[in-house]
């Protein structure tokens, strides 16, 4: 699809059709009156090498008025050159994730809020790598395998609540669904990374053993604590009150995150902020470089090319018209 620089630039298109029937009316009725000059004049008119000169002119005008809207062919796709690394996310949706000790900008948002919005980000720096989300609670489960498609992750993050999956946390599950999601792929390393706060409470296999057994399958494990060890704002429902903010002490399990990681052959990251999540993942991006290469193409400007011919289609015209095909007035 063409794509125009300045697209008010072809109202001028349809003065040249209004200009050339005005001229034709003028000729018709002839300079001088004369019946006998209409006819011959209608019998020149059956000559396509008497009309060159006037669809030289005219369609050079066009061309030369839609040069000037500038038409190019928009950027080729890109293509992604390269293994690529596959990795998983795997995030927290527990109740303790619900707790508003984060600030992003202006704004004080919940853990999962701080996280979604980090993971995004570590997705849209790493194009052509395959990533995808597991998200977990008192359950696993996998939300999106791993893709290329930036979109489709995005959306599913958005759509992330905290609850969703149960007030528990199986975060061994989780990271063993993470793990055979990443088995098989054809990556250049494979690595899950897990953010939560550590307090494995539910499912059927414990986190240090889940990694171990990832770790086992070539999967590489990093571990991210979110949120402080203060007491934090939480918004919830009261039967009688209705919604209101309560404050409870969400610590974050340290050791057993940091034993995960090293089971995995990773590494523990705290982020107690929105500054620490980036911070974090832009140390994992570096701890996990892409062979990926991108190639795209420019966009390619038409408008030189038009011009060029709108300038020799007038050349012709001027050409033409000082030589036997000037035509009387």
């Amino acid at each position: 699809m063409l794509t125009l620089a300045q697209p008010l630039a072809l109202l001028l298109l349809p003065v040249l059709p209004l200009a050339a029937l005005l001229r034709r009316r003028a000729e018709g009725r002839g300079a001088l009156g004369l019946p006998d000059l209409a006819l011959a004049r209608a019998a020149g008119e059956a000559s396509l090498a008497a009309r060159l000169p006037s669809l030289a002119r005219y369609l050079g005008l066009a061309l030369a008025i839609i040069a000037l809207a500038g038409p190019a062919l928009p950027p080729k796709t890109p293509v992604y050159l390269g293994r690529g690394v596959d990795i998983m996310l795997a995030i927290d949706l527990s109740e303790s994730m619900g707790a508003m000790d984060m600030r992003l900008g202006e704004r004080t948002v919940t853990r999962l809020e701080a996280v979604t919005e980090a993971a995004a980000r570590f997705a849209a720096a790493r194009p052509g790598d395959r990533i995808g989300l597991v998200a977990f609670g008192s359950r696993a489960y996998t939300v999106i395998p791993p893709t290329t498609d930036r979109a489709a992750l995005t959306q599913a993050l958005s759509r992330l609540d905290v609850g969703a999956a149960g007030r528990k946390t199986a975060m061994g599950d989780a990271l063993g669904l993470a793990a055979k999601r990443l088995a098989e792929g054809p990556g250049l390393s494979r690595v899950a990374v897990v953010f939560g706060d550590g307090r494995s409470n539910a499912g059927e296999i414990d986190p240090e053993t889940a990694a171990g057994a990832a770790a086992g399958r070539g999967v590489r494990v990093f571990a991210v604590g979110v949120g402080g060890d203060e007491p934090a704002a939480f918004l919830v429902s009261h039967p009688l009150l209705g919604r209101q903010i309560v404050y409870e002490k969400a610590p974050v399990d340290t050791v057993a995150l940091t034993a995960m990681a090293q089971a995995g052959g990773g590494e523990f990251f705290r982020a107690e902020d929105a500054a620490g999540l980036a911070r974090t993942t832009r140390a994992i991006d570096a701890m996990e470089p892409s062979d990926i290469v991108v190639r795209t193409r420019e966009a390619a400007p038409l408008a030189p090319g038009l011009a060029a011919l709108a300038v020799g289609l007038l050349t012709v015209w001027a050409a033409l018209a000082a030589t036997r095909f000037l035509r009387l007035p």
